[in-house]
C-alpha cells in the first residue's frame, strides 16, 4: 500500500467514525431512543456506506450525502405531527426507524441512478437530484408558509443558475458537494424557520444562550463551503494565483454576505409585520448583521487557511515562489488621468488616420 493509498484510507475511516458518531447523537436528539436502538441505527448506517465505499468512491460520496440529508428532511417534516396551517401540508407521522428505511431505499436508488449515468457529469447531476428531493420533502409541512416563500425567493434562482451554468463552466465534485451542504443547511432553516431550528433551540438550552443562533451557523458555512466554489471561479476566470487566489474568494464571501443582508432588509421593509420579523430573524440583536457577515468571513478565513496547507503541502516550492510572484507588479504604467490621457491620444491618432 503505497503512501498517498494509505492517507485515503485513514481518511475515509475518520469520516466513518464521524458519520456513526454524527448518527448516534442526531438520532438520539430527534427522538426519545435508548442507547441499544441508537447503536442499531449505527450498525444500519454504517453498514449501508461500507456496502457504497466497495462500489467506489463516489458511490460512497453519494450515499455519505444522500443518507443524511434525505434523514434529516423527512425527520423535519414527518418527525413529529403537524400543528401549523400551511396549504402544503401532509399528515403524516413516521417513527425514526421508518424515516431511516425510507432514505436509505431512497439512498440506494440514487446510487443505482449514479452508476447508471454518464460518467463525467454524474457526480453534480445526482447532486441535483438529491436537493430537489430533500427540497420537495422540506417543502411540506413548513412552520410559516409565507416565510419559506420569501427564503426560497433566492434558494430557487441560485439552484437553477449553478444548474445551468454548469454546461458553460463546470466546477469541481468538491465544489458541488459544498454548495450542496450549504443549500441543504439552508432548506433546514427555510423549514423552520431559521430563529425556530430545533438543532439552534437545543444549543441554546444546553450551553445558555440568548437566542438561537442555528442562522449564525449557516452563515459561518456560507463562508466556509462556499468560499472554495468562488476561489474556482476566481482562479478559472478572472486568472488570478498566489495570495490573490486565497484572498479575492474571501472577499466574495464577504461580497455577497453583505448584499445578502441588504436585500433581507429590503425586504423585511416591504412586507413589515410578522413576515418581514421571521425572514430577518434578528432576534432582537440590533448587531445581528454585522455578526453574520463576521461569521461568513472567518468561515472564509478557515477555508482558505485549509487551501493554502493543501496547496502547501502538494505543490511546496513552486507554491510559495507563485505565492511572492503574484505580488509583483505585472503593468508599470498606472492608470487613472494618465491612462485616460494615453487612450485619448490613440483615438485621437485613429481619427486623423480615418480622415487621411
Amino acid at each position: 500500500m503505497n503512501r498517498q493509498h494509505a492517507k485515503l484510507v485513514w481518511v475515509r475511516a475518520g469520516l466513518f467514525v464521524l458519520a456513526a458518531g454524527v448518527t448516534y447523537w442526531l438520532v438520539g436528539l430527534s427522538f426519545p431512543l435508548g442507547v441499544a436502538e441508537k447503536a442499531g441505527f449505527v450498525v444500519v448506517v454504517a453498514g449501508l456506506l461500507t456496502v457504497a465505499s466497495l462500489r467506489g468512491v463516489y458511490s460512497w460520496a453519494v450515499a455519505m450525502l444522500g443518507l443524511p440529508s434525505l434523514f434529516v428532511s423527512l425527520t423535519c417534516s414527518f418527525g413529529e405531527r403537524y400543528t401549523a396551517g400551511s396549504p402544503v401540508s401532509v399528515d403524516v407521522v413516521l417513527g425514526p426507524w421508518a424515516i431511516l428505511g425510507v432514505s436509505s431505499c431512497l439512498a440506494v436508488l440514487l446510487v443505482a441512478w449514479y452508476e447508471r449515468r454518464p460518467r463525467r457529469d454524474r457526480f453534480p447531476a445526482t447532486l441535483l437530484i438529491l436537493f430537489a428531493v430533500d427540497w420537495v420533502i422540506l417543502s411540506l409541512n413548513v412552520a410559516d408558509f409565507h416565510d419559506w416563500l420569501l427564503e426560497n425567493a433566492l434558494t430557487v434562482p441560485f439552484a437553477l443558475l449553478v444548474a445551468i451554468t454548469h454546461g458553460w463552466f463546470r466546477l469541481s465534485n468538491l465544489s458541488y458537494a459544498m454548495i450542496f451542504g450549504y443549500m441543504l443547511l439552508h432548506i433546514v432553516g427555510t423549514h423552520y424557520t431559521y430563529s425556530e431550528v430545533p438543532f439552534g433551540n437545543w444549543l441554546q438550552g444546553v450551553f445558555e444562550l440568548s437566542r438561537n443562533h442555528y442562522d449564525r451557523i449557516v452563515h459561518f458555512a456560507f463562508g466556509l463551503l462556499i468560499a472554495y466554489p468562488m476561489r474556482e471561479v476566481a482562479v478559472r476566470i478572472g486568472a488570478v494565483r498566489g495570495f490573490w487566489g486565497l484572498y479575492v474568494p474571501l472577499e466574495f464571501v464577504l461580497a455577497f454576505s453583505a448584499i445578502y443582508e441588504i436585500i433581507e432588509w429590503l425586504i423585511a421593509v416591504v412586507f413589515g409585520g410578522d413576515v418581514g420579523i421571521a425572514y430577518l430573524g434578528t432576534q432582537g440583536d440590533e448587531w445581528d448583521a454585522v455578526k453574520d457577515m463576521a461569521l461568513a468571513g472567518v468561515g472564509a478565513c478557515l477555508a482558505m487557511g485549509v487551501t493554502f496547507s493543501v496547496l502547501l503541502a502538494l505543490r511546496g516550492r513552486a507554491f510559495w515562489i507563485e505565492f511572492v510572484e503574484s505580488f509583483r507588479v505585472k503593468q508599470v504604467e498606472s492608470l487613472g488621468e494618465e491612462r485616460i490621457a494615453k487612450l485619448q491620444e490613440q483615438r485621437a491618432a485613429e481619427v486623423r488616420r480615418s480622415e487621411d
